[in-house]
């Protein structure tokens, strides 16, 4: 599992370093796509074909389900990470994320995201104001 906030740079490559807490889940390789709220979503292959099969599962005429394919599979990229852990963002990604030097990792439970750190300063803001009525609308689901 995939847990805690970490600051890190891109370097002049594209590449991030990934916490070595998070390593070991990587190594046989991962899928990195453009991701909900301007990020970079860092799935194992495992879970990665998870969310393929819940795509996969909606009404193909649903105009919604070839919206969210459309953007999330023809900007999806196979990455492993090298021996220093380190991880190449492609610049497709790097662009649509508006991810250019100061990142910050975030270990979401089933997947890393990777954001401009004050894209993700600023959404952290809006999540602490909001939490409370957060919970409160998802306690319909027992939360």
């Amino acid at each position: 599992m995939f847990l805690g906030t970490h600051e890190n740079i891109i370097d002049e490559k594209g590449r991030v370093i990934m916490p070595s807490k998070f390593r070991p889940e990587l190594e046989e390789g991962a899928v990195m796509v453009y991701w909900f709220e301007e990020c970079v979503a860092l799935f194992t292959v495992r879970e990665f074909k998870k969310v393929a099969k819940k795509v996969a599962s909606l009404p193909q005429g649903q105009r919604d389900r070839r919206s969210l394919e459309r953007v999330v599979f023809s900007n999806a990229y196979e990455a492993v990470p090298d021996r220093q852990g380190r991880l190449t963002i492609p610049p497709r990604l790097r662009q649509l994320a508006g991810l250019d030097r100061e990142v910050v990792t975030v270990g979401l439970m089933n997947r890393v995201e990777i954001w401009d750190r004050e894209r993700w300063e600023a959404s952290m803001q809006g999540g602490i104001k909001s939490l409370e009525e957060t919970a409160e609308k998802l306690s319909w689901n027992g939360f």
